[in-house]
């Protein structure tokens, strides 16, 4: 016959170990980045190269509400990638509330091993193949070659380019550069900086004639710093038929809705991390 007290401790005992097993992976979420939206736990990128990161996203978001993208590095994830992508996405809340149309990185440098994951919502747009594709073109190649950041540069700003329904460059491996043409395009982008320049003083010139038209048109009509330098954000950013070129219309609806008529179209705060969900295992996996 057991002793009581031995009784007691075998089933604590085995409380504990029906405890640890019956909810796999609790306590191995890492928090949510405190900004932006890259978490380099597995630190393989320096502070410059995830500002990077966090700078092409929170552009990217700037521009579409088709996805929102974070990165999660890890050295070693509890479990299969698949159900760690799937449980931070869900913890973190990657996307927008009610959206569902986040997506998350994840590369597990410790095992070696890449995951996509993506909400429901984005996979009409971002299929699982086309997650695939990004997968075995660019993560792959790159991390086999310890080039971390380029590699998530790239497949950002693919993911990007597949939600808003295009086609990135199908040629794999066509975003690595030989060192041979680096000084060339040096020059290219000092040219395609400069014309970006160019383009944003001719947008400013444009909102600061259409305000002074304004304010000439009715002479009680004015705008502070703040707000004239939101209308030119909002010329900026809208340059369709269907924006609005004339400040008096564009102000009341501004200050309702500065998020709506401000410097972009989905909103100013760049973040991914937003309460999203919708995550029921679509994207796709790959090692290295």
């Amino acid at each position: 016959m057991l002793h009581p007290r031995r009784a007691v401790m075998a089933g604590a005992m085995l409380l504990l170990v029906l405890t640890g097993c019956g909810d796999e992976g609790t306590g191995t979420v890492p928090e949510p980045p405190a900004e932006g939206n890259v978490l380099d736990s597995a630190d393989v990128l320096s502070n410059a190269q995830e500002q990077e990161l966090n700078t092409l996203i929170e552009e990217q978001n700037g521009s579409t509400d088709a996805a929102r993208v974070a990165v999660l590095t890890v050295d070693g994830a509890a479990g299969s990638i698949e159900d760690y992508a799937r449980e931070v996405a869900t913890t973190w809340g990657v996307g927008d509330e009610g959206a569902d149309n986040g997506v998350l990185v994840v590369a597990d440098t410790g095992e070696r091993e890449l995951r996509i994951e993506t909400a429901d919502g984005v996979r009409e747009r971002f299929s699982d193949d086309e997650a695939e594709d990004v997968i075995g073109d660019v993560l792959e190649p790159a991390f086999g070659n310890e080039q971390y950041a380029e590699g998530l540069t790239e497949a950002i700003s693919q993911i990007y380019t597949y939600a808003q329904g295009q086609e990135p460059p199908k040629d794999p491996y066509a975003w690595v550069l030989p060192v041979s043409i680096v000084g060339g395009l040096v020059v290219v982008i000092g040219l395609i900086v400069g014309l970006v320049v160019a383009d944003s003083r001719r947008r400013r010139r444009v909102a600061d004639q259409e305000i002074r038209t304004a304010e000439q048109r009715d002479p009680d009509f004015e705008l502070t710093d703040a707000q004239r330098d939101a209308y030119r954000k909002y010329r900026y950013s809208h340059r369709k038929d269907n924006a609005l070129t004339s400040p008096a219309i564009w102000l009341p609806l501004y200050v309702a809705n500065p998020s709506l008529y401000g410097g972009n179209t989905a909103g100013t705060s760049g973040s991914s991390i937003s309460g999203g969900g919708g995550f029921t295992g679509g994207g796709a996996s790959g090692s290295y």
